[in-house]
């Protein structure tokens, strides 16, 4: 488990020397690893640093080790709390070039031609249908929360499959994911499972969709898509979107499959490997005692990651104890 924290083996030494009842002094920790005692000050900052030791009460200005399952506990609650942070600045970025997108869309000289309003959903579909036939790098897209009809999901599943058969790249962010139905659910695992990109993010997004970084289509009133949208051509437009959507995009994580279907439950050889990473295992070290090939064992943890929607070994070890699969 100390490997989550990317300790160096001096790091771990002096970590479990701590651990010991009542905790040695840095002093004598260097005896017992045969180590400079500024290099055991140096460790020992660090583990405090990483919130893994905290003062002893029981030796005079020492250190006792901290159950790094608490220390992990506050560390993952800091960084949700500065997720939230940044996410709440994206959407309040996203708002701002909305409205300067709606103040060009306007009249403003010399961008008319770059910004045109497409009036209906009918309109914007038919802008969207076109646009992806002609794209041939990359879509990026927020997707709001919330069920899809029939028709949108159609229209969808036929662009994703002809923009995925072309090698077109699909990056999506989904918002409010919770919401999805059984319909969208079964639209995204579609499209995952065919080679597209999909994320969660916690902060409400408006609709957007970039194609190739050089066209964009945003709602034409955030508070009523059904009105139509914005076809925004202009590129010292279209860039911040796209920033908007990598900012937005790094900080989203895989979506949660708590409502996948029963068959996705890992095989006993996937429980396997999640409970020797739990321990601690290594790729390697687990691919050895299931009597796989090191690639095979990497390639099933990516698979199981996924799957979590973990971004990382341990996330995917204690999302696997939640749902019963250790």
């Amino acid at each position: 488990m100390l490997t989550t924290f990317g300790l160096g083996l001096m790091e771990e030494a002096v970590y479990r020397e701590l651990s010991a009842s009542p905790p040695p002094a840095a002093e004598e920790i260097a005896d017992r690893l045969a180590a400079a005692p500024d290099l055991v000050r140096e460790c020992l900052d660090r583990l405090l640093e990483l919130g893994l030791v905290r003062p002893s009460f029981d030796v005079p200005d020492g250190f006792a080790a901290v159950d790094p399952i608490l220390s992990l506990q506050e560390s993952l609650a800091g960084q949700h709390e500065e997720l939230v942070r940044r996410q709440r600045r994206l959407a309040e970025t996203h708002a701002e070039v909305v409205r300067l997108l709606m103040s060009d869309a306007s009249g403003r000289p010399g961008r008319g031609e770059q910004v045109e309003r497409l009036l209906g959903m009918d309109e914007v579909q038919r802008r969207v249908d076109r646009l992806a036939g002609e794209a041939v790098r990359e879509v990026l897209a927020f997707v709001p929360g919330g069920a899809r009809s029939t028709p949108e999901l159609s229209a969808a599943r036929r662009n994703d499959a002809a923009l995925l058969s072309r090698a077109v790249s699909i990056r999506a962010v989904g918002t409010d994911t919770d919401s999805y139905d059984a319909a969208t659910l079964a639209h995204v695992q579609w499209l995952t499972g065919n080679g597209g990109r999909f994320r969660g993010c916690a902060t409400p997004l408006p609709e957007m969709i970039v194609f190739d970084g050089s066209v964009a289509l945003v709602p034409l009133d955030p508070r009523n898509t059904a009105a139509g949208a914005l076809q925004v051509a202009d590129p010292g437009l279209v860039a911040p979107l796209v920033v908007l959507f990598e900012q937005t995009w790094s900080s989203a994580t895989p979506l949660d499959p708590g409502r996948l279907p029963a068959d996705d439950i890992p095989n006993g050889k996937e429980r396997a490997l999640l409970r020797l990473v739990a321990e601690g295992c290594t790729d390697a070290a687990a691919a050895g005692q299931l009597h796989v090939s090191h690639r095979t064992a990497r390639r099933m943890m990516a698979v199981l990651m996924e799957r979590l929607g973990a971004r990382s070994r341990f996330e995917a070890g204690v999302k696997a104890a939640r749902r019963g699969w250790l």
